[in-house]
């Protein structure tokens, strides 16, 4: 796990938030808003009463955008060291409260038609939304500086740990399964697996980088 969850992200060593985390959230939150909205039109336009599965579909897709960048910027910004780099990286904390918002309008969308049209909902839909929006929470709080304080290291690396290997496992999940099972050739879920795989190869290296710089410098010290 030190791959995703490197000590090197902990909250402790960066600002909670920067005077772009408003602008961030909105424009994420506003994304995944005008695309339910797409959905919703085009779809009746169709004659369609998929628009709430298709929206659900497309913000998930958005929000696997936002997760992939949340989890790439630090890294990135520590092995290029540019200034553009080292501000992007300062911007992890907005792109994990983007995604947040984000995975919460996909979450409406699966809610939507029960609590809007009375349509059933499944078993498997209900715990997935009741275990997502709980793992929502957590990452939320997990991502405040104020909480590795308050719980000490070892229980907020926990909590981070469980946040962020929970959607990490859903996004492969959905992605292999719609690979692998009987579903239309459909190129964003091969496209979403190289993404994670990548984010995760990338975060492999910088903690690989830090290991072997820390260790150079110990045998100059020494």
């Amino acid at each position: 796990m030190v791959a995703i969850d490197s000590a090197q992200d902990m909250p402790a060593t960066r600002a909670a938030e920067t005077s772009h985390t408003g602008q961030i959230v909105l424009l994420g939150f506003l994304a995944a808003s005008l695309l339910v909205a797409a959905s919703l039109v085009l779809n009746t336009a169709n004659g369609s009463d998929s628009g709430w599965h298709v929206a659900a579909e497309m913000v998930s897709r958005f929000s696997l955008l936002l997760f992939a960048a949340a989890m790439s910027v630090e890294p990135l910004a520590r092995l290029i060291p540019l200034q553009v780099m080292q501000a992007a990286g300062r911007e992890r904390g907005s792109l994990t409260l983007a995604f947040a918002a984000a995975a919460a309008v996909a979450l409406f969308c699966v809610a939507a038609p029960s609590q809007l049209n009375g349509e059933s909902m499944s078993a498997p839909a209900i715990a997935y939304c009741f275990m997502t929006a709980i793992i929502l929470v957590v990452m939320l709080f997990s991502a405040h500086p104020t909480t590795i304080r308050l719980l000490g290291a070892p229980a907020w690396r926990a909590l981070h740990r469980i946040a962020t290997a929970y959607f990490w496992i859903a996004f492969t999940i959905t992605g292999l399964e719609h690979l692998i099972g009987p579903h239309r050739p459909d190129v964003w879920y091969g496209f979403s697996l190289l993404l994670l795989v990548g984010t995760l190869l990338l975060r492999f290296t910088d903690s690989f980088v830090a290991h072997w710089r820390y260790r150079d410098m110990a045998e100059k010290v020494a």
